[in-house]
């Protein structure tokens, strides 16, 4: 899976105005007509991207396929759970979600 930071050329730690930012710059860039494969990679990078849960989601993903020794991931995982506020109640319904 390729990082959906990286489809939009943004860091990890972008917040939600760079990423809605980047990504209007992008579809003007890459119309849907034009760029159909290119338009649909962006589309998607910024779907996994908008909704702070999802996003979530997609960074311990992206942190556990790289890798990273156990402690780097925890403390990864903890400034961002921090960065975004979510409460532990929400973190355990989406690890009960298929």
């Amino acid at each position: 899976m390729i990082d959906p930071h990286d489809i939009l050329g943004l860091t990890p730690h972008a917040s939600e105005t760079e990423i809605r930012q980047r990504y209007l710059e992008l579809v003007r860039a890459f119309p849907p007509e034009q760029a159909p494969e290119r338009f649909a990679a962006v589309h998607a990078a910024y779907e996994a991207l908008r909704d702070p849960a999802a996003r979530l989601h997609a960074q311990i993903f992206m942190i556990e396929t790289k890798n990273d020794s156990f402690e780097a991931l925890a403390a990864d995982l903890h400034r961002r759970l921090c960065d975004l506020r979510i409460p532990v109640a929400n973190l355990l319904s989406l690890a009960d979600s298929p």
